[in-house]
């Protein structure tokens, strides 16, 4: 007669919760299934479907029907399956899914060492009698249980406790398949490395999907690529082979062979041989921390940059100074003696190799803190100069420069910046033209007088009529044609890839904010050359002591001259004395001030320094003018007016005083600011 299920009801092992259904049926010899829905209170919303079969048992060398009634008796479904006793059926027990072995003793002693190595299930152990030697040496060998044949009520309790841990171990990994984070169990296995007992969803996703996951037994799911630290892959391993737990960062790859970053640790379990694996994709985090890096890496060289500045323009102030007290003493010389004197020409060498030294200072201080793009006279010949240091460190080396400066070429008012932009755009287009077979380089500064006829000639821009610098740059490269020709002030347009594209467009739109004009001659197979027009800036007539136009009763007028170089103090007095100015001189602020409080009534001018020791130009002139503020004041710098008054804003100064400068400029300035005055 077929046996029937009882009536339904819960089970013992079930989770605790409102029972929808539950419906049994028998099929097979042993075999028995039974299908649960159980729902959780609504406001969990959670559902689990148990589907059969239940529990799936191993009997070796145990009565299947004796294991099959105990479990009918304790409302147990399960799924029995029998592996015959012999040598040969060890190599099948890792091969087979089950929930629990149950073994008789005999074969549990010669089968022990397998068992605990091959199958990671609990195993019960049925003995004919069991006595404290018997149990005790079963739970020594890492059986569950031991169990007599008349137990069958405590070998129905440990199936039942079974099936709780199941039941805890499917809501554990069903919890577990929700975390971020990749989660694995492994087993060592002496000889074939390590086993992996369980992965969840992440790590399975990781990895590249369930097919990936499975392809090997490796533990940490550590797949090498490119960029894999193989030598911390093997420190790792070796930590773990003596047992002990690992924490590190690596590089891995999912199963598309995408690289990403993971934090893993490894620790091992109370149960020896077994490891528990957790890791975590932390790429976000390393580009975050890159990221980080990178910026610090930044502000690190903004401020050596800053630091540079700081010396540079040190360093320039101090040149100024030394220039200053060359150009005066240079003038005064030149002055004392008679204009056919034959040092005459070594004084204007001095003169002329000062100014091109103050031309190269000046980049220094645009350097340490440029200013807002002011006009002043630039000398082509001196930026050419300069220009070519930069140049031919971008250049390659099958190039060869060469220059034909004209020395009498007027100077043109500018923005020294924008001036060395046009050089050096064409210059580097010059040399992209000549990039692959090498060739020649030639720069042409000259002069040239337009006249109306003339201007109109001029294919891009239009010069006006009158004396213009002239700046002309040829190569030997492969030419164009006249279509391209055309092009080639357009942005973004180059005849070569790779190239920059932008730069000739810049030179022309430079060029006709100046109204100037360009020329371009090219031929397929002749190279090609540039010509730029500068309009020349308009004269300024040197004057000596001898043609400068004395004060009225100089000799009731006094100066205040206010730097700390002693050599500047010498020269402002050597120049002013003899017009009949009196000059007081003082090396710092502080000092200035005190003059200035004692003689204020007699001081018409104040001329001084913008950087020096104790107390700097700006903040003298302050308390300067807190005293009385009638009194003009002068401030003498290595900036051009429109940096020192970004500079030195809030201040009151009626002028600026440009380092170098020569004493006609010095007694020019005096007057001016004493005329403006009205003194």
């Amino acid at each position: 007669m077929p046996w029937r299920a009882p009536p339904a009801r819960p089970c013992r092992w079930v989770i605790p919760g409102p029972l929808v259904r539950v419906s049994c049926s028998v099929s097979g010899r042993y075999n028995t299934g039974r299908l649960l829905d159980v729902v959780q209170p609504e406001n969990r919303v959670f559902r689990m479907s148990v589907a059969t079969p239940i529990l799936s048992v191993l009997c070796l060398d145990v009565d299947p029907a004796w294991v099959a009634k105990i479990c009918r008796d304790e409302e147990i479904s399960l799924d029995i399956q029998e592996l015959p006793w012999s040598p040969a059926a060890r190599a099948r027990l890792q091969d087979l899914t089950l929930d629990v072995i149950v073994i008789s003793e005999s074969v549990f002693r010669i089968w022990q060492d397998t068992v605990q190595d091959v199958v990671v299930r609990p195993v019960i152990v049925v003995a004919q009698e069991v006595d404290d030697s018997v149990a005790t040496a079963g739970l020594r060998w890492g059986a569950l249980d031991v169990v007599s044949r008349r137990q069958g009520a405590r070998l129905g309790a440990r199936l039942h406790g079974v099936l709780r841990g199941r039941a805890g171990s499917e809501l554990l990994s069903e919890a577990l398949s929700y975390l971020d984070e990749s989660l694995l169990i492994a087993r060592n296995r002496s000889t074939d490395g390590y086993e992996v007992i369980y992965r969840n969803s992440a790590c399975i996703s990781r990895m590249g999907g369930p097919d990936h996951a499975q392809e090997d037994h490796q533990l940490l799911c550590l797949a090498p690529g490119p960029r894999t630290d193989r030598r911390k892959l093997d420190e790792i391993r070796q930590d773990m082979r003596a047992g002990q737990p690992v924490r590190a960062e690596l590089v891995d790859y999912r199963g598309d062979a995408e690289m990403f970053w993971t934090e893993f640790s490894a620790a091992p379990l109370t149960t020896p041989g077994y490891w528990v694996v957790v890791s975590r994709d932390v790429t976000r985090r390393r580009e975050a921390e890159e990221n980080a890096q990178r910026l610090r890496e930044l502000v690190i060289r903004s401020q050596k940059h800053e630091n540079t500045a700081v010396l540079a323009a040190g360093i320039a102030h101090d040149f100024n100074n030394i220039l200053t007290g060359i150009v005066g003493s240079a003038e005064l010389a030149r002055m004392a003696l008679a204009p056919e004197h034959s040092v005459q020409k070594d004084i204007e060498t001095i003169i002329q190799a000062s100014e091109r030294a103050a031309e190269l200072n000046r980049e220094l201080l645009d350097f340490a803190g440029p200013g807002k793009g002011s006009l002043e006279s630039v000398y082509l010949n001196s930026m050419v100069t300069t220009m070519l240091v930069i140049l031919r460190s971008q250049m390659q080396k099958s190039i060869v420069v060469r220059k034909a400066l004209r020395p009498d070429i007027p100077p043109i008012e500018a923005d020294p910046a924008e001036i060395q932009q046009v050089m050096l755009n064409l210059c580097l287009n010059a040399s992209e033209a000549m990039a692959e077979s090498g060739g020649t380089l030639s720069i042409t500064t000259d002069r040239m007088e337009i006249a109306d006829d003339v201007a109109d000639m001029f294919a891009y821009g239009r010069p006006q009529p009158g004396l213009h610098a002239v700046f002309e740059v040829s190569d030997t490269g492969c030419g164009m044609e006249p279509a391209l020709v055309r092009r080639i002030f357009e942005p973004f347009f180059s005849s070569k890839e790779g190239a920059r594209g932008i730069g000739l467009s810049v030179v022309l739109s430079i060029v006709k904010a100046y109204r100037g004009g360009i020329d371009v001659d090219t031929a397929p197979g002749h190279g090609t050359t540039v010509r730029i027009l500068l309009p020349a800036a308009p004269e300024r007539e040197r004057r000596g002591v001898e043609e400068v136009r004395r004060p009225r009763d100089a000799r009731h007028h006094t100066v205040l001259f206010v730097d700390d170089e002693e050599m500047l103090r010498s020269l402002a007095q050597r120049a002013l004395e003899p017009l009949g100015y009196r000059v007081l001189v003082a090396p710092d602020g502080v000092e200035g001030v005190r003059i200035f409080r004692e003689h204020m009534a007699e001081i018409d001018l104040v001329i001084l320094d913008l950087s020096m020791p104790r107390k700097g130009g700006e903040d003298a002139c302050k308390e300067m003018q807190a005293i009385n503020a009638r009194i003009p004041v002068l401030l003498c710098c290595g900036y051009d007016e429109a940096s020192a008054q970004e500079k030195t804003r809030g201040s009151r100064f009626a002028g600026y005083l440009a380092k170098p400068f020569g004493v006609s400029t010095l007694i020019e300035a005096v007057q001016a600011t004493m005329d403006k005055a009205g003194s």
